[in-house]
Formats: structure tokens, C-alpha cells, sequence
């Protein structure tokens, strides 16, 4: 037999093989190349949202066989799939989103075409893997208890202000008008200090207050800018706190000298006990 007639022969073996069987061996049947997106994207830490691939059918037969997604070595879910002949179809899972860096890819398994005659016949697929999807995920930072503790701060702020107010009003009632007379003609000089250092520190408080006001206006600011002014205004009501107080003190005369008489007493005290 000359090699003619050898490669004849071969030719009419092959041509009499069934053209399914061949072809049901390997198949570009599978997933679209680099196939993954979000039903939200960008997304956050807790979001709820769905991880999507599409998986297409150029073969007549109905294709079937499951999707495992995968975060890195982390499955995440799996889906059973039915695609029918020369088609496409979707194919999703839910997915409660982490911190962290993320790939997240999809990949075929038991993949299998439905024959004529009702059995399923086993497929090689191409593309069996989808490309990597890379995100990474910043920790949320949690404002909410900082908010909270502001607003406890500013609440407290506004009755500590309130109650030394109704202080210097209550003593500026009790004390008669012609002891303050009395003390207004012997202390000129130190009421020039008393209002110019009241003065210095209200012009104080008009600031800090101005820029809590500032503080306070978050619109058009970035999450990174409110976070680090939420944490910035405790400090902010403090120094307000204490300019409140001292320029209240100074701006009132009966106060002032009131709270001046109880801390000569105390401090003449302090020396009569140190020496006798």
C-alpha cells in the first residue's frame, strides 16, 4: 500500500466520526473575556450589591454547569447556569462588601452540553476563568459617636454658659449700690485691666465661635475633611468654654470683684494657718 492510498483511507475514517463528538471535547463556549462589573461601583465598606459575570453559548445545544465567585481563596457563592443555544446570560450573586484589598473572578465548573438524544456530554472549555477584578476597600470611619459626643459637649457648653450668667445676675443683685459705688472709686485701675483683658478675651470667644461655625458647615467637604473636623471641634468648644468664663467674669464687676474678695480671703487664710 503506497502512501497515497494510506492517506485516503485516513481521510474517510476521520470523515465518518461523528462531528459532535469532536466538538463537544473542547468549545470557546464560556465567559466573556475579562467579564466582571457591580450593580454599585465604586462601592464602600457594608454595601450590599450584586457581583455580575456573562457567560455566552456559540454552540446549537443547551449549555449548563455552575459559577464559583472567588474573593482571592475566598469563595463567595456559587450559581447554577442554563443557557440556551447560540445565547448569553447574565449570572450574578450578592455580596456584603469588606475592607481590604479584593479580586474578585468567576469560574466555571461541571460544565456540560444537553445531547439530542437527553444525556449530557462533558465540556473543555476556553474560557472557563473571568479576569480579575482588583478593588480595595478603605476601613468606613465611624463619625456617628463622635457626633454624638459633640453635640453632648455643645449641650453642656450652653448650660455651663447659662448658669454663670444667672450667677453674676444673682450677685449683682445682693450687693448694695453704694458698696458699689465704693469699690468703683478705689479701683480704677484695676477695672482698666478687668475690661481691657475682658475685652481681648471676648474678642476670643467671637473667634472660636466663628470657627465652630466654620466647622459645623460641612457642606462641599470631603469625608476625610468632616471626619478630621469632628474630632477638631471638642477642642474648639473647650477653648470656647474658657473664654466664655473668664470673659464673663471680667465684664461683670460684681463677679469679678466677688469671686477677687473670696480668693484674698482664702489665700489670708492659707498664711494665718502657715504661721500661727
Amino acid at each position: 500500500m503506497n502512501l497515497k492510498k494510506f492517506g485516503i483511507i485516513l481521510f474517510l475514517i476521520f470523515s465518518l466520526l461523528p462531528i459532535n463528538k469532536i466538538l463537544a471535547q473542547t468549545t470557546n463556549a464560556g465567559f466573556v473575556p475579562g467579564n466582571i462589573w457591580y450593580s454599585k461601583d465604586p462601592f464602600e465598606e457594608g454595601d450590599k450589591i450584586k457581583i455580575y459575570t456573562l457567560i455566552f453559548n456559540p454552540d446549537s445545544r443547551k449549555f449548563s454547569g455552575t459559577v464559583d465567585f472567588f474573593d482571592n481563596s475566598t469563595l463567595l457563592g456559587t450559581k447554577d447556569f442554563n443557557i440556551a443555544g447560540t445565547s448569553t446570560k447574565d449570572i450574578s450573586i450578592s455580596w456584603t462588601v469588606t475592607a481590604g484589598d479584593h479580586e474578585i473572578f468567576g469560574q466555571i465548573e461541571n460544565a456540560k452540553f444537553l445531547q439530542s438524544n437527553g444525556t449530557y456530554q462533558n465540556a473543555s472549555i476556553t474560557d472557563n476563568v473571568t479576569s480579575k477584578s482588583s478593588r480595595t476597600v478603605s476601613k468606613k470611619v465611624v463619625t456617628e459617636n463622635i457626633n454624638n459626643t459633640v453635640n453632648s459637649v455643645d449641650g453642656a457648653f450652653n448650660t455651663a454658659v447659662n448658669s454663670i450668667q444667672n450667677i453674676g445676675d444673682t450677685a449683682k443683685s445682693l450687693v448694695p449700690v453704694s458698696a458699689m459705688q465704693s469699690v468703683n472709686k478705689t479701683t480704677n485701675t484695676i477695672d482698666g485691666w478687668r475690661e481691657g483683658t475682658g475685652n481681648i478675651l471676648q474678642n476670643s470667644q467671637e473667634e472660636t465661635q466663628n470657627k465652630i461655625n466654620s466647622l459645623n458647615n460641612t457642606k462641599n467637604l470631603s469625608k476625610n475633611t468632616q471626619n478630621a473636623n469632628a474630632i477638631e471641634k471638642p477642642f474648639e468648644y473647650a477653648k470656647l468654654f474658657f473664654f466664655t468664663i473668664f470673659s464673663a467674669i471680667l465684664k461683670n464687676k460684681i463677679l469679678f470683684y466677688g469671686i477677687s474678695v473670696v480668693l484674698a480671703l482664702l489665700i489670708l487664710r492659707y498664711i494665718w494657718n502657715l504661721f500661727f
